[in-house]
């Protein structure tokens, strides 16, 4: 195996990793999933990582996130409410049930594209007694379409982007606008907490 193959290895871990954490319960609240995910993206497409490879990683985490999320769900049921960030953040929560009391089985998808609500409808499902069958099969069929929408999207994005840039300059704005939208999250997460 030579560097190229461990390098594409690497970002299609990576992407697996961002992925999971973005659509993980209160994680994926305080992680810039998106800007990381452009990042990434990026890099894959300047590094010749196949696009097939790049959605099949990113989806496979999100798939595994939010099971992992509706699973937390379960076990802690309505004890959820009592977990610190929640206290701190009750209307976080709150909004992840309504929409989920609001639109069932069809929350698990379309939060799936809601950044806030991403982390926290499948917890708040578990959390309220989904049936695991629902939620699997909803799981299975949101995760690619959300690879195919947003990965995907990104993918040939960079490939137009960096038909027009060199990569040097184009990883240099990228690292500056990932930065960026990091400052950005930060701040307005100190805001929310005061």
């Amino acid at each position: 195996m030579d560097f190229s193959q461990l390098s594409n290895l690497g970002l299609l871990l990576a992407v697996l990793l961002v992925a999971l954490l973005e659509s993980l319960a209160v994680i994926g609240l305080l992680v810039p999933g998106i800007a990381m995910l452009l990042a990434l993206t990026l890099v894959a497409v300047d590094a010749g990582v196949p696009a097939w490879g790049w959605f099949l990683a990113g989806s496979v985490g999100a798939f595994a996130g939010d099971g992992v999320s509706f699973w937390l769900g379960q076990k802690a049921g309505p004890g959820v409410r009592h977990w610190a960030y929640f206290r701190r953040h009750p209307r976080v929560l709150a909004e992840g049930e309504t929409f989920f009391l609001r639109y069932g089985v069809w929350s698990i998808m379309l939060g799936r594209f809601i950044g806030p609500l991403r982390p926290v409808v499948p917890l708040a499902a578990g959390a309220l007694a989904m049936p695991a069958a629902r939620f699997w099969l909803a799981n299975a069929l949101s995760s690619p379409a959300w690879g195919g929408v947003y990965l995907l999207g990104m993918y040939w994005l960079g490939e137009e982007f960096s038909q027009y840039l060199q990569p040097g300059p184009a990883l240099m704005f990228l690292a500056g606008a990932t930065l960026v939208a990091v400052a950005v999250s930060l701040v307005l997460r100190g805001r929310q907490s005061s």
